[in-house]
């Protein structure tokens, strides 16, 4: 027996969901954020890597200007996406391991926990 295309049911339209100057800035910083999502955490990483080397005894001075300068170009650009605490985390690793800084010996646990908490955000992303 033949179906009739008209007694089929469809699921309703959905609803239209108006654009606001708020949706339009979220959707740019998602769209913004894919793209240098790879920049991002390699930025992550290059902390990360500093981080590392520290706790083992084995952070040199280029590793560590390194790891300044990345946390520092993070703190300056992850305010635009939204992620508040993710530019905190970012300014006190860039402190931390600031030229001057002391590193005493709560310093490697301190950025360890930072940077995990700073990794976390950027999984997360945007909103």
């Amino acid at each position: 027996m033949p179906s009739n295309p008209e007694s089929r049911e469809y699921p309703p339209p959905s609803p239209e969901v108006p654009s606001t100057p708020q949706t339009q800035a979220s959707s740019s910083a998602v769209r913004v954020w894919t793209q240098f999502h790879d920049v991002i955490f390699d930025r992550m990483a290059t902390i990360e890597t500093a981080v590392t080397a520290l706790r083992q005894g084995q952070l040199t001075d280029e590793i560590r200007k390194k790891a300044v300068m990345e946390a520092h170009r993070l703190a300056g650009s992850l305010g635009m996406f939204g992620l508040a605490d993710g530019t905190r985390l970012a300014r006190e690793i860039e402190h931390a391991l600031g030229d001057g800084a002391p590193l005493g010996p709560e310093t490697p646990r301190k950025l360890t926990e930072d940077a995990a908490g700073l990794r976390q955000i950027l999984e997360k992303g945007p909103a």
